[in-house]
């Protein structure tokens, strides 16, 4: 297993600032019912997430930790959990702006509209929705 390091330097979350708006889903595992519905509204609204340029990350208590399907470098979650004082064992979800601020931290489901909402209220958002329009 890679040293938390050596985890800290292949991920650095600040190569995705002012490009990607970041959902992050720390999980003690795959088939916790919390996870999968969540899982299942992020399939049904792909469409919404890309149009706020939301990468999402699935973050594992052990196993391979993804953002979208590509698996990142082993330790990644243990760097990201520490980094987030994630306790072990809780699904937690993060939302991190394209500035690198967390806007939302919860643990349990959180409501992917609630999410979008968020995201639509903010200075960023608002001024892409309006070039989008234009």
């Amino acid at each position: 297993m890679a040293d938390k390091s050596e985890a800290k330097e292949t991920l650095d979350l600040k190569e995705y600032e002012w490009r990607n708006r970041l959902l992050l889903f720390f999980i003690p595992s795959l088939d916790g019912p919390g996870y999968l519905k969540q899982n299942e509204d992020l399939s049904r609204r792909k469409e919404e997430v890309m149009d706020r340029n939301l990468l999402v990350f699935h973050i594992l208590e052990s196993g391979e930790t993804t953002p979208g399907n590509l698996p990142l470098a082993e330790g990644s979650g243990d760097y990201l959990r520490e980094k987030f004082s994630i306790k072990p064992g809780t699904f937690t979800v993060l939302l991190i702006g394209k500035d690198g601020g967390v806007k939302l931290r919860r643990e349990g489901q959180v409501k992917l509209q609630e999410i979008f909402s968020l995201i639509d209220c903010m200075p960023m958002r608002q001024r892409e929705m309006r070039e989008k329009s234009q």
